[in-house]
């Protein structure tokens, strides 16, 4: 009885079958995406044997962060399920070019770079609306439940899904690999045609699309837990996250010497961690003291940055992923419950899209850390992203004291 009342608590918004299809939809192209990520660095680390280079895929990822505002105007006021069902066909069809390009023997470095590019356009686009939608599928009081078991079902999935694409890329090689990318992808849209709309009128349609942009940085300029929240968010993306996103790839194959099923254990390890702090949010029913508990996990991500550079053993490096994914997941789930819970519904699509916007410190990050790898070596732009990101961390706090006391 103690643990149905358990699994119960953990799992309430998964009695709204809106979120639950959008769950399964999500997780499917996670897995694809940590999957494809995995497949093309490994390819692009093995081509051109560069750090720099690894680093420019990584960033390609995230071309699009630079127009979020716009999507979020966009999500704002169309449809949103039909807008996540638009940009997961679209990355279908990306998916099937590198696919085709594989199987003739024609895939080329330029070829990785260009589609990795078009794909990054569109992932903003869908993080943007995904993020909103949720919102939009459950009850107030299950926000925090719906955002964490979000977060839970993508760490799980990016235990096994890097693990997996490892293996295979060892075994069957490139092409066949791709065809279960693909099969992943066709997938979740499949889910997201099962979702029904869930009857929200579209808002911000009555005035022009420049003064609804203005109005969101208007917005964000007032409020001050907002505007800390945004820098923070950016500073994590500029620090935190090109230590798995670029830089472990290249740490994997010359500072610990193994191959890409290492790689993806180490990114799995980094995932359990992340898993374990989302799923301990999600079984939380009254959460306090969000505002500390982002803060702590910031510093402690970085704290697991800086330790990993000094780190040549692959069991350690295993045990330090674990703990960074787990502080990781800390930070930012709470981050997204904060700036969520203190949006005003009518502009929360465009919030998130300035939320979106943050992530552009990870493309700049990723080219400045990938310069530093190149230049001087992989240890010395993890150490440089640990200490910024620990240093800057309590800087925001100290200017903007009132994040410290969120709850």
């Amino acid at each position: 009885m103690i643990g149905r009342a358990v699994a119960g608590q953990l799992l309430r918004s998964f009695r709204t079958r809106n979120y639950r299809q959008l769950w399964y939809a999500d997780n499917l192209m996670t897995a694809a995406e940590q999957m494809e990520f995995l497949v093309l660095a490994w390819y692009v680390v093995t081509q051109t044997t560069s750090p720099f280079w690894v680093a420019l895929f990584a960033a390609l990822r995230f071309t699009g962060t630079m127009f979020a505002p716009f999507y979020g105007i966009v999500v704002d006021r169309y449809d949103r399920r039909k807008l996540l069902i638009f940009s997961r066909l679209g990355f279908a069809g990306i998916a099937l070019c590198i696919l085709l390009l594989s199987f003739t023997g024609q895939l080329q470095i330029w070829h990785v770079f260009v589609l990795t590019a078009l794909a990054g356009m569109g992932r903003s686009f869908d993080n943007v609306t995904r993020q909103t939608f949720i919102a939009d599928l459950v009850e107030r009081g299950d926000l925090p439940n719906a955002i964490a078991l979000t977060r839970t079902g993508r760490d799980a999935t990016q235990i096994f899904a890097p693990i997996v694409g490892g293996v295979l890329l060892d075994l069957i090689g490139l092409n066949w690999t791709y065809l279960l990318v693909m099969a992943l992808h066709l997938s979740g849209v499949f889910f997201m045609t099962l979702l029904r709309p869930p009857g929200r009128t579209p808002t911000a349609r009555g005035s022009s699309v420049l003064s609804n942009l203005a109005e969101s940085f208007r917005y964000a300029g007032k409020n001050q837990i907002i505007l800390a929240l945004l820098l923070l968010a950016f500073l994590v993306n500029l620090t935190g996250f090109p230590m798995t996103l670029g830089l472990t790839p290249v740490y994997a194959k010359d500072v610990l010497g193994t191959t890409s099923t290492g790689l993806g254990l180490l990114l799995g390890a980094y995932s359990v961690g992340s898993f374990m702090g989302s799923i301990a949010i999600a079984g939380v029913a009254d959460l306090r003291r969000l505002g500390r508990l982002m803060v702590l996990g910031a510093v402690v991500w970085h704290l697991g940055i800086l330790v990993l550079s000094q780190t040549s053993w692959f069991g350690a490096a295993l045990a330090i992923l674990a703990l960074s994914g787990l502080a990781q997941a800390l930070s930012m789930v709470t981050m997204s419950i904060l700036l969520l819970g203190n949006t005003s519904a009518d502009i929360r699509g465009r919030i998130m899209g300035l939320r979106s916007l943050a992530v552009y410190g990870l493309p700049i990050g990723l080219l400045i850390s990938g310069g530093i790898a190149d230049g001087v070596s992989v240890a010395a732009a993890l150490a440089i992203n640990g200490i910024v990101g620990m240093v800057v961390t309590v800087a925001i706090v100290l200017r903007f004291r009132g994040v410290w006391r969120l709850a």
